[in-house]
């Protein structure tokens, strides 16, 4: 069982994220005062382990700000998934000639569909 104080510690963790290039504990802490609310004393205290009690509109920010962040980290990865099977269904459905009037055809210079085979242009009779 956790108490709020660790618990309120986690989540701000968890708001924080990993550490960015450059960056430090301290700008880590700026941003998550920023998204919750919260002071930046305040958040500090909690990160520190020094807040004595967690009041329960603090709770219910950090709380929410932290499934705000995994909802948004949830979509992002469902989205590069998503766009990572267009892009092999893609590539599976490669047709060796373009449509006609494509952006496809048009890259190609216009070149007609199957002009460069010789049954195509009678030369088989």
């Amino acid at each position: 069982m956790t108490t709020a104080q660790s618990e309120a510690r986690s989540l701000v963790e968890l708001i924080a994220g990993p550490l960015r290039l450059g960056d430090n504990v301290k700008a880590a802490l700026a941003r998550v005062s920023v998204v919750t609310g919260l002071g930046d004393r305040r958040v500090r205290a909690i990160w520190n382990n020094e807040a004595r009690a967690i009041r329960a509109d603090e709770m219910d920010r950090l709380r929410q700000v932290a499934l705000d962040n995994r909802t948004r980290e949830e979509a992002d990865r469902a989205y590069r998934a998503h766009l990572a099977r267009l892009a092999a269904a893609q590539e599976a459905l490669r047709v060796p000639y373009p449509v006609e009037g494509s952006s496809a055809d048009r890259r190609l210079g216009g070149v007609a569909r199957g002009a460069d085979r010789a049954l195509d242009q009678g030369a088989a009779r």
